[in-house]
């Protein structure tokens, strides 16, 4: 059965009819409990689980038992997908493979892929209290149009989502006439055109992103929002490639002549015309592993970047393996501007890849690819740790 969606608010009118309509049933029984969740099975591949969804109600379970290939689906209802099974949900093509236009939604255990098309799963537009956990999004892309990621958060405020113990691979975004400017992201939260948004109370805990590859350019974790109280640790993110193919628009002889590589970009950069820096309060990055990072072309890659204010970030026993470990803001102007006055960043106890701790520069193009990751602006990162965590032999300034 169909249902017609809010493009406005990216929550279909269908879901905010349902949950009137049990609010006003609970209301107008004095107070009585509504009707029990259900748990019910999804077999047989195809539509079934879009059925199974529109037949479904808050609070409910869907679980899928076997191991075919489902079409896209749009989750518009509070339920649980999970699976004993090893399902598919395929794209063929489509924009999106999976979108979450409701509170209260969990997927636990899937597959979902899309090639040619974008996105893998999207939480849509101000949508709460999301899980995505234990599933798996490959081959997405490339659609030579706009940017690919795999999971995707939607614009405008989100409290409470959880992307944990994902694998994230194999996404591919390629430069032509409709691309505009292209990136492959393995995890995004996108911010607004107007202003970034925030996320509170998130976790994106415990993922492997790899594979990641991009005419322009290849991203592990984007955070553009606002942060307050969230979590991005453990995770491991390597193979991430920014070609050389850069000219993204042959019609009218655009070209970047650049490329660029992240594992974790933090924020949103004031030259993005119309858009307000982001800011940060208690988020914690701690415990990823960041290597095997390559951009082609003009810009060394970076483990982490961070535009607009990091002051409320936390750095550590992370693995910084890459030429630029951590960038402060102040990345590809050739050092003209001075970030001494940025607030400074706590990186401190971090594995550089050395035991002499990271080497400062003065901005991206002026450090060195020698094993030894760098710095870039106002960064604390003394003490260092000696020998990548785990090993024991705890943490300390310069020799």
């Amino acid at each position: 059965m169909g249902y017609l969606r809010d493009t406005d608010t990216g929550i279909s009118r269908r879901a905010v009819l349902k949950r009137g309509a049990i609010a006003a049933g609970v209301l107008g029984l004095g107070g009585l409990a509504g009707p029990a969740a259900a748990n019910s099975t999804v077999a047989g591949g195809g539509d079934a689980l879009q059925s199974a969804i529109d037949a479904a109600s808050d609070g409910d379970t869907l679980t899928v038992t076997d191991s075919a290939t489902y079409d896209p689906v749009a989750v518009d209802v509070a339920v649980t997908i999970e699976t004993d099974a090893d399902p598919t949900i395929a794209g063929g093509g489509a924009n999106t493979a999976v979108s979450v236009a409701a509170d209260g939604v969990t997927l636990d255990g899937l597959t979902v892929t899309t090639p040619d098309g974008r996105l893998g799963v999207k939480v849509e537009r101000g949508v709460d209290d999301v899980t995505v956990v234990g599933t798996t999004v490959e081959d997405v892309g490339p659609t030579g149009r706009r940017d690919v990621a795999g999971i995707l958060v939607g614009q405008g405020d989100h409290d409470g989502i959880e992307i944990a113990n994902n694998t994230i691979r194999n996404l591919d975004q390629e430069t032509t006439e409709r691309s505009g400017f292209p990136t492959a992201n393995g995890i995004r939260f996108h911010a607004d055109n107007d202003g970034p948004g925030t996320v509170t109370d998130a976790v994106v805990n415990g993922n492997t992103i790899e594979g990641i590859e991009s005419d322009l350019a290849a991203l592990g974790i984007v955070v553009q929002h606002s942060t307050a109280t969230v979590d991005v640790d453990d995770n491991e993110i390597r193979g991430l490639v920014a070609a050389s193919d850069t000219d993204s628009d042959p019609s009218d002889g655009q070209g970047f002549g650049f490329t660029f590589a992240q594992g974790i970009s933090i924020g949103i950069s004031a030259n993005i015309t119309g858009q307000t820096l982001s800011t940060t309060e208690d988020t914690s990055i701690t415990g990823n592993v960041i290597e095997d990072i390559t951009s082609a072309e003009g810009i060394l890659p970076e483990a982490v970047k961070i535009d607009g204010d990091g002051s409320g970030l936390t750095f550590r026993e992370n693995q910084f393996l890459v030429a630029i470990g951590l960038n402060n803001r102040n990345g590809t102007d050739g050092g003209r501007r001075d970030p001494s006055a940025d607030p400074e960043v706590d990186a401190r106890n971090n594995w550089w890849g050395s035991p002499d701790g990271p080497e400062e520069a003065t901005y991206n193009q002026a450090a060195d690819d020698d094993g030894r990751s760098d710095v870039v602006g106002n960064v604390d990162f003394e003490p260092f740790l000696r020998q990548p965590p785990g090993n024991g032999n705890g943490t300390g300034g310069p020799n």
